[in-house]
């Protein structure tokens, strides 16, 4: 018997899972169906991810506030609270 998925197609999926489509391609929309279907994810923002963003701070300590904030798209101030935070 073919395994259903296999007749997935673009046109088959819907608005979200298009979306998903175009960024990590139809081959691992059908792993998600077939292993989380009827599952809702929340996708969060990266100001989400604290210890991430605190590590990719670390790791860029030679660059500024103003800097670090503009590549991860957060505000400067977002940075100094988070900072402040975990010394704390």
């Amino acid at each position: 018997m073919k395994d259903v998925y296999e007749l997935l197609t673009e046109e088959d999926l819907t608005s979200d899972l298009q979306l998903l489509q175009d960024f990590c391609g139809i081959d691992t929309i059908k792993v998600i169906l077939r292993n989380f279907g009827g599952l809702s994810f929340y996708i969060p923002k990266i100001t989400r991810l604290e210890s991430l963003v605190l590590k990719y701070v670390k790791e860029h300590s030679d660059k500024s506030y103003k800097q670090i904030a503009k590549e991860l798209n957060v505000s400067e101030q977002y940075l100094k609270m988070l900072i402040k935070k975990q010394l704390n």
